[in-house]
């Protein structure tokens, strides 16, 4: 059977589309760290005095909490809700939380400062992040028209994140809690892992772009295939900021915005509930 051209033509427009914004993000992007070296001059990367061992027991801890956390749960009788589900994700990022802060505590002599929480320049350095995220973010939309056709291509389905899609049956009040977890703590967490604990390991170990690249594999891998390349563009962003400007604000209020504005978008739009498109607005922050 012979396929309508302009079928074929329609289904390859995202695709390319996407592509075009992908490399227009990735020369953007080489300007703005050009451009944060005058703007930032004064960055130096600290000394990660925790090594591979510290990190692999951090893991350890996580991987034990996505057992024992369900259980301790399901124990207590609770009524799952979107919100009890989020409270389970932070239970089980909040013992490798505590590890990294003792980490931190004992064997830097700057203590908590070492993992970004510095107060002088912090508001300029979330000005600074906020700034180069809103520039790209037409980079980060192009990964959300190619992958969900490359996930397809190789046999995948593309689908929605649970935890956005639960957003969907909830209404007023119901709505504050999740948004608190989704929006503030959970980023609080996953940035305090990844960006302020893994990624100066990474980075002394593997120079600065193999740090920011493995640490955002690692990130992007949390989240599932379907959601692997806008995750992992956003994850380059978030360790592009905390590397330039060493203060934990700017990946964290990163994070907190992305996140902000997909819920935004997930609520607002009408037909999100029910229709995965890659050609519409929507999918522009529905994978992180």
């Amino acid at each position: 059977m012979l396929q309508d051209p302009s079928a074929a033509s329609n289904d390859a427009a995202p695709l390319l589309i996407g592509a075009a914004l992908m490399v227009s993000g990735l020369v953007l992007g080489r300007l703005i760290v050009s451009g944060a070296k005058l703007a930032i001059p004064e960055r130096n990367n600290f000394f990660a005095r925790w090594g591979f061992t510290k990190a692999v027991t951090v893991f350890v801890v996580f991987l034990l909490g996505q057992f024992i956390a369900p259980v301790l749960f399901a124990s207590l009788g609770l009524e799952r809700s979107l919100a009890i589900d989020f409270l389970l994700m932070a239970l089980i990022f909040a013992g490798p939380a505590a590890m990294i802060v003792h980490y931190a505590r004992t064997l830097d002599p700057d203590g908590v400062r070492c993992l970004g929480f510095r107060r002088e320049g912090s508001a300029r350095a979330a000005l600074f992040a906020i700034v180069t995220y809103a520039l790209l973010v037409p980079g980060l939309f192009g990964t959300l028209l190619v992958w969900p056709q490359v996930v397809a291509g190789l046999g995948g389905e593309p689908e929605l994140q649970q935890s956005l899609t639960g957003f969907f049956e909830l209404e007023g009040g119901q709505l504050v809690l999740p948004i608190l977890f989704a929006v503030v703590i959970l980023p609080f967490f996953e940035e305090l892992v990844f960006r302020a604990f893994l990624q100066p390991l990474f980075v002394q170990n593997f120079r600065e772009t193999g740090g920011v690249v493995i640490t955002s594999i690692l990130f992007a891998g949390l989240h599932g295939v379907s959601a692997f390349l806008p995750v992992f563009a956003l994850s380059l962003i978030l360790g592009g900021v905390m590397l330039r400007t060493q203060r934990f604000v700017s990946c964290w209020a990163v994070h907190a915005l992305h996140n902000g504005l997909t819920l935004a978008l997930a609520m607002s739009l009408p037909g999100a509930r029910e229709v995965f498109d890659p050609q519409a607005i929507l999918p522009l922050f529905l994978r992180s």
